[in-house]
């Protein structure tokens, strides 16, 4: 008899059983140089007010505000200068009326000063200032902790470390951090017929795409990659690789191997290592096969050899796993609603996820497919910066259709 292909599952269903099976990663200790991309474990306090005293927001004079709250060119504020302050330097005289104390941005307010004057709108004179414009009393003055404060919650469990974070980091002191550890993917190419970029083919073969693809957009996700090189059709290097992946990794990415065919090996060295399967095909348009399973807190993915198929796999369900084991908040691409520039047609049955290019004009997003030949042309997903999305049941689309849109046009 022959073999029965296994049910599909839809899309939203297999994303689901992905994510409950995701493990959420351990808790490590990072030097805040290498914690950006981490997600922060535990809430981080300011050390000290920011910033730490009065200073100034501009390079000027520093003065008492009501002597110069009239000023103007014609009738001027003259005031004596009694000191100079760069930044780094402290004031080591006390303001009276008539008096100023040049000053640099960042540097300390000197006692009796309430009010700092723009150098652009000065003229010096000696040992003394005219201010030429009248500044309200206050004005350019950044208080004392009015950023932060000594003990406040600065940065919350759950952030995302960015640029800024990471500085927020370094001006309250936090040199180490408790973060959520990268995952770590291992990633399999399987087939006699590919070989590797530096590699000529021969008749027969071509240059292996999906590994550096999949490399690449593990670490777009926030993991680290581990590449293992090609598996040939054989159950003796197929089942080494897995077992090498399965020791360095929390995350098994295969390509190839996952259909019905007699070299289609991935199943059966599933099946010899004891790996729960939990579905085998999603009724989706590229990558109806993909296969995804555990092994203790391992995930196992099985994905089409198709370079469409495979990169739309990872991007779809691989990458939010990636993200749920560090914690990070937004696990999927955002979405946004777009009219659909030209008609669009396809054989009802799959849901399919179709490159495009979808750009903002007139206040409202706008999508038109990008054209792809099949689930083997990577270059169309080149030259998009999205996915719309065509329902199972459609058959056509007509122009100005709306259509839901994944936005890929930050793919790192």
């Amino acid at each position: 008899m022959p073999v029965q292909p296994p049910p599909m599952i839809t899309m939203d269903e297999a994303i689901q059983i992905v994510l409950e099976h995701t493990p959420t990663i351990e808790v490590v200790e990072a030097g805040f140089r290498d914690a950006l991309g981490r997600v922060l474990a535990s809430d981080v306090r300011s050390d000290m007010n920011m910033p730490p005293f009065d200073k100034s927001a501009m390079d000027g004079y520093a003065v008492v505000g009501a002597d110069v709250a009239s000023a103007s060119s014609e009738r001027p504020a003259i005031l004596k200068v009694v000191e100079e302050v760069p930044a780094g330097a402290v004031p080591t005289r006390r303001l009276s009326r008539g008096q100023a104390t040049k000053i640099m941005t960042g540097a300390p307010i000197p006692e009796g000063a309430d009010t700092v004057v723009m150098v652009e709108d000065t003229t010096p004179e000696g040992a003394q200032v005219q201010v030429l414009k009248p500044t309200p009393t206050g004005e350019n003055i950044c208080l004392l902790g009015e950023d932060m404060k000594i003990g406040q919650v600065v940065l919350s469990a759950g952030t995302l470390l960015r640029p800024p974070e990471i500085g927020v980091l370094a001006s309250v002191g936090a040199a180490r951090v408790s973060v959520y550890r990268q995952p770590e993917a291992a990633v399999i190419p399987t087939g006699e017929e590919i070989v590797e970029a530096e590699t000529v083919p021969k008749p027969g073969q071509i240059r292996n795409s999906n590994g550096p693809t999949m490399c690449a957009q593990v670490v777009a996700a926030g993991a680290k990659v581990h590449y293992l090189g090609i598996a040939g059709d054989t159950r003796e290097d197929l089942l080494v690789k897995i077992k090498s992946a399965l020791e360095k990794a929390d995350v098994v990415l295969l390509s190839g191997g996952v259909s019905m065919g007699e070299y289609d090996l991935v199943k059966s060295a599933f099946a010899e290592l004891s790996v729960q399967v939990h579905f085998e095909r999603i009724r989706i348009k590229p990558g109806r096969p993909l296969t995804f399973g555990t092994l203790g807190r391992k995930l196992i993915f099985g994905l089409p050899g198709n370079p469409l198929s495979a990169t739309l796999g990872i991007e779809l369900l691989v990458r939010p796993a990636l993200r749920k084991m560090q914690r990070m908040k937004d696990l999927h691409r955002p979405t946004e609603t777009a009219l659909l520039d030209e008609p669009f047609e396809q054989k009802p049955g799959r849901k399919q996820f179709v490159p495009a290019m979808t750009l903002r004009r007139d206040g409202r997003w706008r999508t038109r497919w990008v054209g792809h030949t099949g689930s083997a042309d990577l270059l169309s997903l080149a030259r998009s910066n999205s996915l719309f999305i065509a329902e199972a049941e459609v058959s056509r689309l007509d122009a100005g259709a709306e259509v839901q849109v994944i936005m890929l046009d930050e793919w790192v």
